[in-house]
């Protein structure tokens, strides 16, 4: 049942077990695949979240200060509190491990909305040294073999490659600023259009002549002496940070926008192979080729990053998994920031806000920005189990 305050679903007795059952058989399939079980912490240090997970998380986390002073959160995700678990067993982010996880997460969902602010998950992650292509395709086949041992048979999959798009920004001829931006704005379709549009226009520097006396100001500062002067402003005004961000982040990226503002725009060509690029939708099977033509046809190089995807969707193709069914969209990435390379989410579009039943992907640098010395291999993947339930018994709430 919903209601108008969810914060978690409730169940008759029946229901109940049979959640709990399919739940078991999530793990049981984890487990069968060797993958250890471990339990992960619900409170968690909130700046471990705020600064890594992105915006989207930063705004829906539960937070709070302990007696002690410290700044607390309930867990929003499980892959976070996996990799600290990794690091406490593999400091120097050595040897691979393959775990797994169950429990609740918590995610602040505004009065009225249909979706919980508590449910439960059930992942996997592969973390340290492993074949890439071997390890990305593993965790995208045990993600849906999991959902299909416990009953579910009726999916969209979709697939994505952030480091493809950091590859073709990395390859066009724009302002290294640019290139940051737009990175960063991927994840967000909305906000990356804009983006891409103002700067096209010119007017990449600026959202509005109230900031341009600010902007005006930081570009003729440096990184330090831009956030002591944020700083300062922020007491004056009795203004605190919002969103998790730092100071000295805001600072960053408002100094970005004031040397933007003295660049010109974006050359037509420039902005014309992006839009294209963003626009690829194709089955599986298509992709690898589908880019290398519309690259080719405007003189921009990724080979490397082209020969990844194409290795890897080979490996997925030979993990059992149909690509004819499966859809590969340039412009999906998720809303977690940490992702780095391929990312997937298996859908039940019937199900309206809650469509998305399995979503993960790739984080190589989720684990050194956590304390590991130097970049990790990781890959997993996490399935909302109250969602599953649903999708699986959709026909018993008709």
């Amino acid at each position: 049942m919903r209601g108008e305050t969810m914060t978690s679903i409730s169940s008759s007795g029946d229901e109940l077990k049979a959640r709990e059952a399919q739940a078991r058989a999530v793990r049981a399939s984890f487990e069968a695949a060797s993958f250890e079980p471990i339990t992960a912490p619900v409170l968690q240090p909130a700046d471990i979240f705020l600064d890594r997970s992105g915006e989207d998380i930063r705004r829906r986390t539960y937070l709070f200060t302990d007696a002690g002073g410290q700044e607390l959160c309930l867990r929003p995700e499980l892959t976070i509190p996996v990799c600290r678990l990794y690091l406490e067993r593999e400091p120097e982010g050595a040897g691979p491990q393959r775990l797994c996880s169950s429990g609740p997460v918590y995610r602040y969902q505004p009065l009225g909305s249909e979706k919980l602010s508590e449910y439960n998950q059930s992942g996997i992650e592969i973390l340290g040294e492993v074949d890439e292509a071997t390890a990305d395709a593993e965790v995208t086949r045990l993600g849906i073999a999991a959902v299909e041992a416990a009953g579910l048979s009726d999916f969209q999959l979709e697939l994505g490659d952030l480091s493809l798009f950091d590859a073709l920004i990395d390859a066009i001829n724009i302002p290294a600023g640019w290139k940051g931006r737009l990175k960063r704005q991927f994840w967000r379709p909305d906000f990356f259009a804009n983006l891409l549009t103002d700067l096209s226009n010119g007017e990449g520097g600026t959202s509005g002549e109230d900031q341009s006396g600010l902007l005006s100001v930081l570009a003729g500062l440096n990184e330090t002496q831009a956030t002591t002067l944020l700083t300062d402003v922020l007491k004056l005004g009795g203004i605190a940070p919002v969103g998790g961000r730092g100071v000295d982040e805001i600072a960053s990226r408002l100094l970005e926008k004031a040397s933007d503002a003295t660049t010109e725009r974006m050359p037509e060509e420039a902005a014309n192979v992006i839009n294209a690029y963003m626009k690829i939708s194709v089955p599986a099977t298509k992709a690898a080729e589908t880019v290398v033509d519309l690259l080719k046809a405007n003189g921009v190089t990724a080979d490397a990053a082209l020969q990844k995807l194409a290795l890897r969707l080979k490996t997925i193709g030979e993990a059992g998994i149909d690509l004819d069914c499966a859809t590969f969209s340039t412009g999906f990435g998720r809303k977690l920031e940490y992702y780095t390379g391929h990312v997937f989410e298996l859908r039940v579009p019937e199900l309206g806000t809650d469509a998305v039943i399995v979503g993960g992907g790739r984080y190589d640098g989720l684990l050194q920005s956590l304390g590991a010395p130097k970049p990790v291999q990781a890959v997993g993947c996490a399935i909302a189990l109250e969602r599953l339930f649903q999708a699986t018994n959709r026909g018993d709430k008709k």
